[in-house]
């Protein structure tokens, strides 16, 4: 289309069901000489059976206790549901992976919990109100490890957030543990310590201040495990943690730094400095080989640090808070 200088609407001709697209407004200032580019934006057109699956097909990242969601087709008036860790069984419907129906609009299914490092598959068949069934495709995902989900956390002594990912304070209750000297502050000073409005899933996350402005100018939590953590099960071979920030924060690096029970170091600095300044959800992952190249003994983990600021070479930096959820270990999904 070309410049426009009235409001207007622009109605699509003939889209294709279930096709995504994309769109933008460039803006222009009077006198045509300034551009400012608009956001792209996208949205994707009602397909004829079921579309958009959560957890998405493929993933390689999916909770033990999922609720998986979609979006109906065009006209439904009944899901049909069919799950199981077989393709060839959901695929034929057999009767131990027919899940019942629900009405249209009832799309979602939650199947319990599952088994960690398996692949699952599902699908979703449709009637219309004319009684026309249209049979989805078949989905696949595969459930991770998890590592910490920080939904475990409560305002009890000694179950606080900040009594298992230590900080550069420490705490004092039941007894005196110290902090580890950075400018990083975990949880809240009141409660409920755990943040419970912005998370990634369920129902808390991890809020951690960085204060990078005195020394030693950088900010991180540590987790310890004991006994020490066997992260290579099922042939695992990433780390996922889910981060999110504000858009006020100081732009700073992102590490995760993994040690074993030798003291060997590992660690994984974010690609993007800005990340800590994204307000939505990023899954980074991290490939386990990142920390075995630095001679980590993966089979022996037995410390997590999660870290802002550059912790190889610091220099004064600013502030700001990022949240933490939904850290998982993956593995590859087998080939159809």
């Amino acid at each position: 289309m070309g410049p426009q200088t009235l409001p207007m609407y622009w109605h699509v001709p003939g889209l294709t069901p279930g096709t995504t697209y994309y769109w933008r407004i460039d803006e222009v200032e009077a006198g045509g000489a300034t551009v400012h580019a608009g956001d792209i934006w996208s949205f994707t057109a009602q397909a004829l059976t079921a579309y958009y699956p959560d957890p998405a097909d493929g993933a390689v990242d999916a909770s033990t206790t999922p609720n998986l969601t979609w979006l109906p087709g065009q006209f439904t008036a009944q899901h049909h549901v069919y799950f199981g860790s077989s393709l060839d069984a959901v695929s034929q419907g057999t009767a131990d992976t027919d899940k019942g129906t629900r009405e249209s609009a009832d799309a979602n299914f939650a199947p319990g919990i599952l088994e960690t490092l398996t692949t699952y598959y599902w699908r979703v068949d449709e009637t219309t109100a004319d009684g026309i069934l249209r049979s989805g495709p078949v989905w696949s995902f595969t459930t991770c490890l998890p590592v910490d989900d920080f939904e475990s956390y409560t305002d009890e002594v000694g179950q606080r957030i900040f009594q298992t990912w230590i900080d550069g304070f420490g705490y004092t209750e039941p007894t005196v543990v110290p902090g580890n000297g950075t400018g990083a502050t975990v949880g809240y000073t009141e409660p409920p310590f755990a943040e419970q409005t912005i998370v990634h899933s369920g129902k808390q996350s991890m809020p951690m201040d960085y204060n990078n402005v005195n020394s030693p100018f950088y900010s991180e939590a540590v987790r310890d495990f004991t006994p020490a953590q066997d992260w290579t099960v099922n042939d695992v071979n990433g780390l996922v943690l889910c981060v999110r920030g504000l858009a006020t924060n100081a732009a700073a690096p992102l590490y995760v730094a993994v040690v074993d029970a030798s003291q060997e170091v590992g660690m994984a600095v974010h690609p993007d400095p800005a990340v800590v300044t994204t307000t939505k959800w990023i899954n980074w992952k991290i490939p386990l080989s990142v920390f075995t190249d630095a001679g980590v003994d993966m089979a022996r983990v037995k410390k997590i640090y999660i870290g802002v600021g550059d912790k190889t070479d610091p220099k004064e930096d600013g502030t700001g808070r990022i949240y933490i959820d939904d850290i998982r270990l993956v593995r590859p999904v087998p080939a159809k």
